[in-house]
């Protein structure tokens, strides 16, 4: 290479700190990146230890962004791997997932709900009664939520609108995350299932869930047009409207 030239380690670090998206999906991109070249470079040195890294490589997926779009998608993983490893160890490995992981998706969240275009959902009576709910008990709010089935998105859109205390919030969301994931991978060491009805468990899950969004979904242009009907009938010619 000539003189004048970057080298490799230069090119390197110039890709890195190119913007490649928006800033916050920047950040996630990079961080789930170096995260899962991490696990790779730990699967390589570590054969023994390969499994435990795409155990928190997956974790790291199925706790991303995806998970409002995966609903249940760690619960069979922590299912299978609870039969061939402690609970506590994988609750520990799950829970460092979890919390890079969150970090970046409280990140995303705040851009995307403090946007203009949001501005009326944030000041809508629904929305701030919610969030004066939520200000009585965030630290129990996001704990509860991180523990139970409870879709978790939205403990952190009020933890975002409310700008709640980041550090407070990541302890809450560690403490239920931590339970729940113990739990989980304790019932799949104590039941000790097969990989099949583990695959079944999750097919189960999956079309369980995917049928629940497709009917609602096909509900809601019926239920829109239903309600326009109601409005243009109730609607009288000189402008007023019949009660």
């Amino acid at each position: 290479m000539k003189p004048h030239d970057p080298n490799l380690v230069q090119a390197i670090a110039l890709l890195a700190v190119r913007p490649i998206a928006p800033a916050g999906w920047t950040l996630m991109l990079r961080s789930c990146s170096v995260a899962a070249f991490l696990a790779l470079l730990v699967s390589v040195m570590i054969p023994s230890a390969s499994d435990l890294a795409a155990f928190f490589t997956i974790m790291l997926f199925a706790c991303g962004p995806t998970s409002a779009f995966l609903p249940a998608a760690s619960e069979p993983v922590l299912l299978a791997f609870g039969q061939f490893y402690p609970p506590l160890l994988l609750a520990t490995i799950g829970s460092v997932a979890v919390f890079a992981v969150e970090f970046l998706n409280y990140k995303m969240f705040d851009s995307i709900l403090h946007s203009g275009r949001l501005k009326k959902l944030r000041e809508c009576p629904a929305t701030c009664r919610l969030i004066r709910w939520f200000d009585r008990f965030p630290f129990v709010t996001v704990a509860t939520a991180a523990l139970t089935p409870i879709p978790f998105w939205i403990a952190r859109t009020c933890a975002v609108l409310s700008h709640y205390s980041i550090p407070r919030y990541m302890s809450a969301t560690i403490l239920g995350r931590f339970l729940r994931l113990y739990l989980i991978c304790a019932i799949g060491s104590a039941l000790s299932l097969g990989p099949e009805v583990v695959l079944i468990v999750a097919g189960v899950l999956i079309l369980v869930l995917g049928g629940i969004a497709f009917i609602r979904k096909r509900r809601q242009p019926h239920s829109r047009v239903s309600l326009s009907l109601r409005r243009d009938t109730l609607q009288l010619p000189g402008g007023g409207h019949a009660y």
